[in-house]
């Protein structure tokens, strides 16, 4: 009896391993469900933010392969680089679009952004218009403003913005893109200051442009390929240089690079995934500890577009 009764219970001993064992297997399945469902949200807002993205890049496409040009001596196309200090390079307003760097480092780099390193993005914040006839005749506007998303929110983030002007206000503003009728204020505005309900795409720390020309005789180097000169940020010989920070293009023949309207248009954008947008914001307060570029280097992504205009343009 007293051999049965021992052979039926537990040891204390055994009690403890036993419950040791199911802890260590309850830990294994909680820490497994919980990085299953890191994953799945990481996941789930990276197909997210491509979607988005390529939506973004599709309507830009759209309009750039509908671009509008015409032998008229003024510029119709128009790329400028935006001083992230709110300096007034160009005689636009910029003021309080790009964050400064706080007296600790963090948030974004207080000068205009180039990365001849990698060659890739040009200018990171640039101001792209052109008149486009997608489907009708408008002018259209391109670029980043940092600002809430939300009209009652108080929370910042940087927002790509398309600004289209109607047909009717393009064609009082002129053919001048570079004028003051298209900036605030004016018959046509809304191209310097869109409106909250012009942004295309949350969370785009970098928007930048390359210019192309075809050239039979251009021989190619590291920046562009043979027969396809790289026109802007470029320098005569078609080598990429940071110093050219804008392009006014008023014609589509000529050796003049400088104001040559382009075949071709590389578009890139860098976007940050939901955590990076908050850590960002968290390093712009003072409360984050990572810095911009680690920030970007973890939880930013750069997507890109090689986008060929139809037309040679007509005559004016």
């Amino acid at each position: 009896m007293n051999r049965a009764s021992k052979q039926a219970g537990f040891t204390l001993f055994e009690l403890i391993v036993s419950l040791a064992i199911t802890s260590v297997i309850a830990l294994f399945v909680f820490s497994f469900a919980t990085n299953l469902a890191k994953l799945w949200r990481h996941t789930e807002g990276s197909v997210g933010t491509e979607l988005d993205t390529q939506i973004a890049l599709d309507t830009i496409a759209g309009d750039l392969e509908s671009a509008f040009f015409a032998e008229r001596g003024v510029p119709m196309f128009a790329v400028s680089s935006i001083s992230k200090t709110g300096g007034d390079l160009y005689n636009y307003d910029f003021s309080g679009r790009w964050v400064n760097v706080s007296a600790e480092g963090a948030g974004r780099p207080a000068e205009v952004h180039f990365d001849p390193e990698n060659h890739h993005y040009g200018w990171a914040g640039s101001w792209l218009r052109f008149f486009t006839a997608s489907p009708t005749f408008n002018a259209v506007g391109y670029q980043i403003i940092r600002r809430p998303a939300f009209s009652d929110s108080n929370v910042s983030s940087y927002l790509l913005h398309r600004s289209l002007i109607r047909m009717d206000r393009t064609l009082e503003g002129g053919f001048d893109i570079s004028l003051g009728e298209y900036a605030i204020g004016t018959t046509s505005s809304a191209l310097e200051s869109p409106r909250l309900d012009a942004v295309i795409l949350e969370d785009v720390i970098d928007f930048g442009v390359r210019l192309y020309v075809f050239e039979d005789s251009f021989p190619g180097n590291e920046d562009s390929p043979r027969g396809l000169r790289l026109i802007f940020p470029a320098n005569g010989s078609g080598v990429l240089s940071d110093s050219y920070r804008e392009h006014l293009a008023s014609t589509a023949y000529g050796n003049d690079y400088s104001i040559r309207y382009p075949d071709v248009i590389e578009v890139f954008v860098r976007v940050l995934d939901d955590v990076g947008a908050d850590l960002l914001r968290q390093s712009e307060d003072g409360e984050g500890l990572l810095t911009y570029e680690e920030i970007v280097e973890d939880h930013a992504r750069v997507y890109s577009r090689m986008i060929r205009r139809r037309g040679k343009g007509v005559g004016g």
